[in-house]
């Protein structure tokens, strides 16, 4: 095995461990914003969270991807509102709901 074929190995394992951790974050910061949601008494409209931004961050010394991710809420079921959750690695950072008097 070549030096070229053994680092397009490791490449490509790197890109599969990368999409994979991937999806993993973005059900669990689908999981989280629809728990915020309801705490708040919110419906979460389409069942579904978007990428909005990735970067590395430095977490406990060790490097990890912070995500920001944005859905869609309602108050009544009438109403369409943004709304967005940042999670560093497996732990929300951040979470912005709209507020009733902003609506």
């Amino acid at each position: 095995m070549t030096y070229g074929t053994l680092f397009l190995l490791i490449l490509a394992g790197a890109v599969v461990a990368f999409w994979l951790d991937a999806l993993g974050a973005r059900e669990l910061a689908g999981q989280r914003s629809r728990q915020l949601c309801e705490q708040a008494g919110l419906q979460w409209l389409d069942q579904n969270v978007v990428l909005q931004r990735i970067w590395l961050t430095r977490i406990d010394g060790r490097l990890t991807f912070s995500r920001k991710y944005r859905f869609e809420v309602s108050f009544d079921g009438s109403d369409r509102h943004h709304a967005s959750i940042s999670m560093s690695g497996r732990r929300v950072i951040n979470c912005i709901l709209p507020h009733r008097e902003s609506a």
